[in-house]
């Protein structure tokens, strides 16, 4: 019989697995479906504050909410994603995981701010980057990397109001960040946002070299 901390352990791979196996694959339905199977395996697990492994639950349970609620909205489905995001954050806090905590507000208060609470949602990502900004590990500046692109997907889409130079320019952050970290998806994300802006100013020569570039990049992941 696996130990609680085992338990735990293996419960997270089984995260992993799953986005490996069926999100990164777009198998939506069945990377939900294995998702919520490992949140009601922790949730069964019952542990309380005096456990020892009790923050090690909350940072899990936080990243198996944080999946749920980022497929909820590609799905559609954003009153599901929003309730869920409001236990993702209360998870992450409980952790005592800053690293878990700023993922957890990114996602919220993007999703807050396409919502149109732009003000709250604001607040939210500007913590999570303050977070992201203190940490040194690879993680911390991936993290930061993807809050430059989330910031530059949300102007391009008019849901934020800036320029496009201004697209370029958040765009630049988040391949500054990313490219020498080698975190291949998000620095496709950036050209993607760059090549909109460019589409903006009309400069279609420098659009189309950026959706070659994130073309190449995309093959990488």
């Amino acid at each position: 019989m696996m130990t609680t901390e085992e338990t735990l352990k293996h419960l997270n791979q089984e995260i992993d697995a799953a986005l490996l196996t069926y999100e990164q694959k777009n198998d939506l339905d069945k990377a939900l479906e294995a998702y919520r199977n490992v949140e009601s395996q922790l949730r069964a697990l019952n542990l309380s504050s005096e456990d020892a492994a009790y923050e090690s639950f909350q940072a899990i349970l936080a990243y198996c909410l944080l999946r749920q609620v980022n497929l909820l909205r590609q799905m559609g489905k954003a009153g599901e994603a929003n309730e869920l995001g409001i236990k993702e954050i209360a998870a992450a806090r409980a952790s005592g995981d800053q690293l878990a905590l700023a993922r957890s507000l990114l996602s919220y208060g993007a999703s807050m701010i396409a919502n149109d609470d732009k003000e709250k949602g604001a607040a939210y990502m500007q913590e999570a980057r303050i977070l992201f900004e203190q940490g040194q590990s690879e993680d911390y500046q991936q993290g930061l990397g993807w809050y430059w692109i989330m910031c530059a997907d949300l102007m391009n889409a008019g849901i934020i109001s800036a320029h496009f130079l201004e697209v370029i320019e958040t765009a630049n952050e988040a391949m500054d960040i990313l490219l020498p970290i080698k975190n291949w998806p998000g620095v496709a994300r950036a050209y993607e946002a760059r090549a909109k802006a460019y589409e903006g100013l009309g400069e279609k020569q420098k659009a189309e070299s950026d959706r070659r570039a994130k073309a190449k990049y995309e093959k990488m992941v």
